[in-house]
């Protein structure tokens, strides 16, 4: 694997380009009409960690969403299964961490990526539901 440099508008055009759960690699692959990587590559290249990065866990298989709207957190994803919880007033701790614990529990059921997790619980807490303070 090559690092190349683009300028902010280059990355904009490319990410546009992109499908859901692809790489910047598959989108320049399908732009230039380029085979996808093959396996004696993937195997013949140096691992993630032995040029110091993590590895990449995992792909989301759908897409969620997750929103708070009439005193409600809502999760819904691409295959349409959704869950709605009730939101307790902002002081009641307890009652948040519950409800944030039932739908990190309905998301973890639909084999969500710790990303997709972490999209609930900031939700929450970009609304100001803390668990804590």
């Amino acid at each position: 694997m090559r690092t190349i440099r683009v300028s902010e508008d280059v990355w904009q055009v490319i990410a546009s380009q992109g499908k859901f759960g692809e790489t910047e690699d598959d989108v320049l692959r399908r732009i230039f009409k380029l085979p996808q990587q093959s396996i004696t590559d993937e195997l013949t290249k140096p691992s993630e960690a032995a040029i110091g990065r993590s590895p990449r866990k995992a792909f989301a298989t759908q897409r969620m969403s997750c929103h708070i709207g009439n005193n409600q957190l809502q999760v819904t994803f691409q295959d349409g299964a959704t869950r709605s919880w009730p939101l307790p007033t902002r002081s009641d701790k307890a009652g948040i961490k519950a409800v944030r614990d039932k739908a990190v529990t309905f998301v973890k059921e639909h084999k969500a990526t710790i990303g997709q997790i972490n999209a609930v619980k900031k939700t929450l807490t970009d609304n100001e539901y803390w668990t804590s303070k």
